[in-house]
């Protein structure tokens, strides 16, 4: 049966605003018993909740009643040049300043209206770039010794692309690029967590996307399938929008665009998932069969998805209704 998880309006679940009901299942009992655990985890910053909420759900109301206390609170971290309410850690209180200014970037149009939010942050973000790239990055692309080879230094700077070596655009929330400082990084932060490192809910979240966007989702498997080494908020949350592939598209809040990539592992042997969107139910179901791999999903009639499957990167578009995909020659 379904581990179902009802997940009230004001709960956050390792970054993701979930206001409704997940179902999910696993062939894999110790990734079940992290489904069916307690999901928790508050952020340091009102600006990501609301972020992950207007995502979610489509609507600017909170986002337009706080909307002051939200720019006071960027503009303060900005003239730090470090979120200190959220960490006292320069390197990683930086990278929340500069997380929250690509959010406010997003959902400003929603609030401000399309340029007077653009020149309010678009010159935060930049400084807070150019910040980061002067007091923490190194001439050969890497993070500068203490945070070298340190696992959340090195997942923070996966996830907002800061050692790909080039300029990072000012509206791409989370370009990586490929480049040799990036597979440095990312062989580094595969090494360092051998040592099991002891994060929050978000930080965790930080990890298993910085890992799986970089190709190794399989090290996340591995951490969940241990069992009692990832926060649960966070593992729920990268389950349903990594294994199970159903993710909110930013630039479509509300899921009126679902973006589907799911990344399966033979050691699951199966997910079946349920999301209860503000759109409808979108659905996900992957199974191995021998050589095959399958894999059916629902988009809401009033959606449109996004489709990237395992190992490609054209995406393809679909609308409403229920689709099968059967791939050949799958690990």
């Amino acid at each position: 049966m379904f581990a179902e998880m009802v997940l009230l309006a004001a709960a956050v679940v390792g970054g993701e605003w979930t206001q409704g009901t997940v179902r999910f299942e696993t062939g894999s009992d110790a990734v079940n018993r992290i489904v069916a655990g307690s999901p928790s985890g508050e952020y340091g910053s009102k600006v990501i909740e609301t972020y992950e909420l207007l995502r979610h759900t489509g609507k600017s109301a909170d986002a337009k009643r706080d909307w002051q206390s939200l720019y006071d609170q960027v503009e303060k971290a900005a003239s730090n040049r470090c979120d200190k309410a959220v960490s006292e850690d320069e390197f990683i209180g930086a990278c929340h300043c500069l997380l929250e200014t690509r959010m406010m970037l997003e959902i400003g149009p929603a609030v401000e209206g399309r340029w007077a939010y653009h020149k309010k942050y678009v010159p935060m973000n930049l400084a807070a770039i150019a910040y980061i790239r002067e007091r923490f990055i190194g001439a050969d692309g890497m993070l500068k010794p203490p945070y070298r080879g340190q696992a959340l230094p090195s997942a923070f700077a996966l996830y907002l692309g800061l050692v790909d070596g080039t300029a990072q655009s000012a509206i791409t929330p989370y370009h990586l690029g490929e480049s040799p400082a990036v597979g440095a990084t990312a062989r580094e932060l595969k090494a360092s967590l051998g040592a099991k490192p002891s994060l929050g809910a978000f930080e965790w979240k930080v990890m298993l996307d910085a890992l799986s966007q970089n190709g190794m989702a399989d090290v996340v498997y591995g951490l969940l399938m241990e069992g009692d080494a990832v926060d649960c908020g966070a593992a729920i949350s990268w389950l349903w929008r990594t294994a199970a592939g159903i993710a909110s598209d930013p630039t479509c809040a509300g899921f009126r665009n679902i973006l589907m990539a799911p990344v399966p592992d033979r050691r699951l042997g199966f997910v079946r998932a349920e999301y209860k969107s503000p759109a409808g139910v979108v659905k996900s179901a992957w199974r191995y069969d021998g050589g095959k791999w399958i894999w059916d999903f629902t988009v809401p009639a009033r959606s449109t998805a996004s489709v990237t499957l395992p190992g490609q990167r054209l995406t393809r578009h679909y609308d409403g209704g229920d689709h099968q995909i059967v791939m050949e020659g799958m690990k």
